[in-house]
C-alpha cells in the first residue's frame, strides 16, 4: 500500500494522514467458521490430522469396521484412503501439495504398522530400518520426501530412531548407533525436526547430516519439535522432567526457544506455517484447541466460532499458509467427536445461530395491598424459530424503589413463561433479564427484552 501510495497523485498532507492512519490502525480480530467434514460412510467418528495449502484434509475415520484413513476435498468430499494389501487399517498424518500423503497402514492387534506414502492414492510400504519391526510416517514436503522413526537395533538393544525417506536414498537413519530419536516434520529445504534423548529429550532441527540442538525453556529438562514451517521454524513443546508442568513452545532463529505459554500439563503446538501462525492443544481430559500468532497472542479457539452451532474443539493439528485450520471437535448436540476444517475470518461470529434462548416478552402488572406493593410478571422465552421453551431457568434482577437490587430464578412452563414476582415498597420496579439457561442452548440477549418496569401508586 506504501508503494502504490508513493506514486499517486494525492496532495502532500492528504497522504500524510492516510499513512498515519494505516500505522495507528488496530489488526483486526480473526474469528473462525467451522465446516464438519463428517465421516466415512456408516462411521461415527473421525479426526482430520493435516492440510496442504489448497485445503485438502487427510484424517482417519471410525465406527463399526474399525479405522479407515480419508482424503477431504472441496470437490469430492471425504473419500477412504486404501491401506497396504497386508496392512489394511491407514493411519494418514500429512498431506504435501501435490496431494502426496504419509502415514501409517497396520494390520491391527499387536501390529505397530509401517511408514506409508501414497501417491495418486496408491500405497507404498516405507518398509523400516534394519531389524525393525515397526515404523511410523509423520511428515512429508512437497519432494515427496518422508520424515518419521522406526525401530531397529544398535548393539542387540531395540531402540526407535528417527528417518528420512527419499527416492533416492531410501530410509535413512539420522541417529546410526546412538540412543532414541523422533522425527516429526520435513520442510522443502529438508530441515527436519523432532527431538531425541541427550540426558533429557531435547527438540532438534536436522538438515544435511547436521543435528542443532534447539535446547529447552528455562526452568524445564525436556523440549519436543512436532512441526517446522518453510523458513525452519519449528513448533513444539517444553516440559519439566517430572512432566507435571509443559508448555506451547515456538523455535526462531532470530528469538530462539520462545515460551508461548499454557498451564499445567499436555501443552503442545502441533502446526505452524509460514507466517509463525501455531495451532495445538491445551490440557488433556478437557483439551481444547488453540491458535497462536504473534499480532494476538494465544487464545482458545472455541472463543473464536460461533458457539451455539454445539463445538467443542478439542485439538487443532494442523495449519496452511491461508489461516486454515484442521483438528478433531465434539459436538454437543449429537454427541460425536469429527474432523472439522476452521476457516480464518474477520466478521465476527453471530451472538448466537442455533438453539437460541431469547426473552421476547416481559409482562409486569403491579397493586398495593395490605400496605405493600405486589408485583407479579411473566417472562416469554422462545427460539430463533418463535418457538416456546420449556424448562429454561430464567434469572432476573429486580431493582426495586427502596434497598439493594437482587436477584430471583424461575423456570419456564410447557408454554415458555416463566413467573416472577416481588414485593415491598410503593415506586417504581424494573426487571431485567440477566441470563437464560437450558443445556445445549445459548442465550442471545441482543436478540431479546432484557428489561420491564411497572410502578405501584
Amino acid at each position: 500500500m506504501n508503494r502504490d501510495l508513493a506514486r499517486s497523485s494525492l496532495r502532500p498532507a492528504l497522504a500524510a494522514a492516510l499513512l498515519a492512519l494505516v500505522a495507528t490502525a488496530a489488526p483486526a480480530a480473526t474469528w473462525y467458521t467451522v465446516k464438519d467434514l463428517g465421516t466415512l460412510p456408516g462411521d461415527t467418528d473421525s479426526i482430520a490430522t493435516g492440510l496442504n495449502n489448497h485445503g485438502d484434509v487427510v484424517g482417519w475415520s471410525n465406527g463399526p469396521n474399525g479405522y479407515r484413513g480419508f482424503v477431504y476435498t472441496s470437490a469430492g468430499g471425504m473419500v477412504p484412503l486404501q491401506g497396504l494389501a497386508d496392512r489394511p487399517r491407514a493411519f494418514p498424518r500429512d498431506i504435501n501439495d501435490f496431494g502426496d500423503i504419509v502415514g501409517t497402514a497396520d494390520k491391527g492387534g499387536v501390529d505397530l504398522g509401517h511408514a506409508v506414502r501414497w501417491r495418486g492414492g496408491v500405497p507404498q510400504d516405507l518398509g523400516t530400518l534394519p531389524v525393525g519391526p515397526y515404523s511410523a510416517g509423520w511428515g512429508i514436503n512437497n519432494a515427496g520426501d518422508v520424515a518419521g522413526s522406526s525401530w531397529t537395533q544398535v548393539n542387540g538393544i531395540n531402540l526407535e530412531h528417527a528417518f528420512v525417506y527419499t527416492d533416492a536414498t531410501g530410509m535413512v537413519d539420522l541417529t546410526p548407533g546412538g540412543t532414541d530419536s523422533y522425527a516429526h516434520d520435513i520442510n522443502d529445504a529438508g530441515q527436519v525436526t523432532g527431538y531425541r534423548l541427550v540426558g533429557g529429550y531435547h527438540a532438534f532441527r536436522w538438515q544435511g547430516g547436521a543435528f542443532q540442538d534447539l535446547g529447552v525453556l528455562p526452568g524445564m529438562a525436556h523440549s519436543f519439535g512436532f512441526a517446522i514451517e518453510p523458513g525452519g521454524a519449528v513448533a513444539g513443546s517444553s516440559s519439566s522432567a517430572s512432566g507435571n508442568s509443559e508448555r506451547v513452545m515456538r523455535y526462531t532463529d532470530a528469538n530462539g526457544m520462545q515460551d508461548l505459554g499454557g498451564t499445567g500439563e499436555h501443552n503442545q503446538a502441533w502446526g505452524i506455517n509460514a507466517s509463525l501462525t501455531v495451532v495445538g492443544q491445551l490440557g488433556n481430559s478437557a483439551a481444547r484447541a488453540f491458535v497462536h500468532t504473534d499480532a494476538e497472542g494465544l487464545r482458545n479457539l472455541n472463543d473464536l466460532i460461533d458457539k451455539s452451532r454445539g463445538w467443542v474443539l478439542q485439538t487443532a493439528f494442523d495449519v496452511n499458509d491461508s489461516g486454515q485450520i484442521v483438528g478433531r471437535g465434539f459436538n454437543n448436540f449429537d454427541g460425536n467427536t469429527h474432523a472439522v476444517l476452521l476457516t480464518p475470518t474477520t466478521r465476527k461470529p453471530p451472538e448466537c445461530t442455533e438453539r437460541c434462548l431469547r426473552s421476547k416478552r416481559i409482562d409486569l402488572k403491579g397493586q398495593f395491598s395490605g400496605g405493600q406493593a405486589h408485583v407479579t410478571g411473566k417472562v416469554l422465552v422462545k427460539d430463533e424459530n418463535g418457538t416456546p421453551i420449556p424448562e429454561a431457568m430464567v434469572t432476573v434482577t429486580w431493582t426495586p424503589p427502596v434497598g439493594a437490587p437482587y436477584n430471583q430464578f424461575a423456570w419456564t412452563n410447557a408454554k415458555g413463561l416463566a413467573p416472577i414476582d416481588t414485593t415491598g415498597a410503593a415506586g417504581t420496579y424494573e426487571a431485567e433479564v440477566i441470563g437464560i439457561y437450558k443445556s445445549l442452548y445459548t442465550f442471545n440477549p441482543k436478540k431479546s427484552v432484557l428489561t420491564a418496569t411497572v410502578t405501584v401508586p
